[in-house]
């Protein structure tokens, strides 16, 4: 078989977009640390030798609520893996016609899991079955917005109590800083 230059372009700007997605995810997952070690400092109600995570994210899907959910006919869904766009933008508060499409197009988030960057998060180990350690932290995957900002989920566990935790981030100066946050369930 004849290698072809079409064949060869085709096959270089396949490799390219693989090393750049890996690229990306690279990034992804570094941000994600940065984010997640900004809520757990600010938080301090950990322990602060350890604290266990579950690698997990929950994939957020954004929707746009029916007008029956938006005239309370119906109760929105439970917290979980769907929030309403509406919820978002009210949360923010100044927000864009930028925000509300940037949020509907994070859908499909890169990252499954999260790998533990020991440089930003040297406390963090990932909680398994193994572990006798029964309070963990789950993460969502992160919505950004414009001018910086970023909303995420915490879900904290702790021998059967739980409870859930919107946290609107803003990135100032290189760093991540806790903007507001938003109670979403509690058991």
């Amino acid at each position: 078989m004849k290698i072809r230059p079409l064949h060869i372009a085709i096959s270089y700007s396949i490799f390219v977009s693989f090393l750049s997605c890996k690229k990306s995810n690279f990034e992804e997952n570094k941000e994600l640390n940065f984010i997640i070690s900004s809520i757990i400092k600010t938080e301090n109600r950990f322990n602060p030798s350890i604290i266990y995570i579950n690698d997990s994210l929950k994939q957020l899907k954004v929707y746009v609520p029916s007008k029956d959910e938006i005239e309370q006919k119906i109760p929105p869904p439970p917290p979980g893996k769907t929030t309403s766009i509406l919820r978002l933008l009210d949360f923010k508060q100044h927000y864009t016609a930028e925000d509300s499409i940037k949020a509907l197009n994070q859908n499909n988030y890169a990252l499954k899991t999260i790998k533990i960057d020991k440089n930003i998060n040297p406390k963090l180990k990932i909680s398994n079955s193994n572990n006798t350690e029964k309070t963990y932290l789950s993460f969502s995957t992160p919505i950004y917005f414009t001018n910086g900002f970023a909303y995420i989920e915490v879900g904290y566990y702790d021998h059967g109590f739980s409870r859930g935790t919107a946290y609107l981030m803003k990135k100032e100066n290189g760093n991540w800083k806790i903007w507001d946050i938003e109670s979403l369930w509690i058991t």
